[in-house]
């Protein structure tokens, strides 16, 4: 199985090139890897503030009271988590929060940005079950949630709510079913007249079933943790200074999502892994790419609208690319316009011509140069 989409939910709604294609005059793959160096030589950010924030008590009681009984309260450094799995199941989420959590601010501070941690701990709600994530997604007016999205942020309530998705239906049925397959296997040594040949294959089909049930629950694991990293990027980068708190539509949907992207990828160390390229969202941008079903960047970066329905599997990947990009070959420029969107007022009302020549301002015309030299500097990636 695998998951494509990941939302960041709106109030209201809710996933080769040739290589000679530099431009004379226009800024080609030798001038962005010439960028991309100087940057990685630049002196290195302060150490950033990680300090453990204190629990917002009143928030907590809220939380509590609104999500009803059965449900306990984690406090890690940074969130206070309302939980109603397993203790040991939510000792690694917080894990995983955390190490999101260390990865966002560091990548803030290192764009260049003020990174500032909350004043409070960050709530989260994490269910263990599917049909009461989506049921308290119902009784906040959100609507169900299907199994396929065990994660979304809530940026109008600044809280984001998860369940444990090694309990989503196909992950469960493959654990029943081994585990009862076992138990079959089981009796059947307990019976009479087993020869020592038999013995051995039942032993054989007990041990490829236990494998199967383990394959189930990590396969739902590593998926979840993608999904959690990503929701809580847009909750952590909201919280410490990266978008504009203000004003929610003062942030482009697409440097919201392609930055969240880059979070996905799973690290074995203490942070989420941001400096690996996201391999899934590659793939979907050069099969795209290729099939020439990439939005056009002028008509993309002025709209939120390719977020819907029917674009939606166009814009995660496209997104992605344009964010990871930016991060490597224009990290300067992304610095400024970053700072740019910061300064809109809260009446601020976005325009497809705002947006436009916010980007313009900072990045150049994405006229058809900028683009080749986008896909010319993409397809080297690896």
């Amino acid at each position: 199985m695998r998951l494509r989409v990941r939302r960041f939910a709106f109030p209201g709604a809710a996933i080769a090139m040739a290589l000679s294609l530099v431009v004379a005059g226009g800024a080609g793959w030798d001038d962005e890897r010439a960028d991309l160096k100087k940057q990685s030589t630049a002196k290195k950010s302060k150490k950033v503030d990680m300090t453990p924030v204190p629990a917002d008590e009143a928030a907590e009681k809220e939380a509590l009271e609104l999500v009803g009984p059965g449900f306990k309260v984690k406090q890690t450094a940074h969130y206070s988590v309302l939980y109603n799995t397993s203790d040991s199941e939510v000792a690694s989420f917080g894990m995983a929060i955390e190490g999101t959590y260390r990865s966002c601010v560091k990548y803030v501070d290192r764009l260049g940005i003020d990174a500032q941690p909350p004043d409070k701990k960050l709530i989260i709600y994490y269910f263990d079950e599917h049909k009461d994530y989506t049921a308290f997604s119902r009784k906040l007016g959100r609507g169900d949630r299907p199994q396929s999205t065990p994660g979304v942020y809530f940026p109008d309530l600044n809280r984001s709510m998860f369940y444990n998705f090694k309990n989503q239906d196909s992950f469960k049925a493959a654990r029943q079913a081994a585990d009862a397959k076992i138990e079959a296997m089981r009796e059947r040594l307990r019976q009479p007249g087993v020869t020592p040949s038999q013995r051995r294959h039942i032993q054989a089909e007990i041990k490829e079933a236990r494998a199967l049930a383990n394959r189930a629950g990590q396969m739902g694991g590593a998926l979840s943790e993608g999904i959690v990293q990503h929701e809580v990027s847009h909750q952590v980068l909201w919280n410490v200074g990266y978008h504009n708190k203000l004003q929610f539509f003062a942030n482009p949907r697409w440097l919201a999502e392609g930055t969240a992207m880059m979070f996905e990828p799973i690290a074995e160390g203490g942070s989420a892994n941001i400096g690996a390229v996201n391999i899934d969202r590659l793939r979907e941008y050069q099969f795209l790419e290729k099939e020439g079903k990439l939005i056009p960047v002028a008509k993309f970066v002025a709209t939120h609208t390719h977020f819907d329905p029917e674009t939606i599997g166009i814009a995660y990947p496209q997104a992605w690319a344009m964010a990871h990009y930016l991060n490597r070959a224009k990290r300067k420029q992304l610095k400024a316009y970053v700072e740019d969107i910061l300064t809109r007022p809260k009446n601020y009302k976005t325009t497809e011509a705002l947006e436009l020549a916010a980007f313009e301002k900072a990045f150049g015309k994405p006229d058809e140069r900028w683009e080749r030299n986008w896909k010319e500097w993409m397809s080297k990636v690896r």
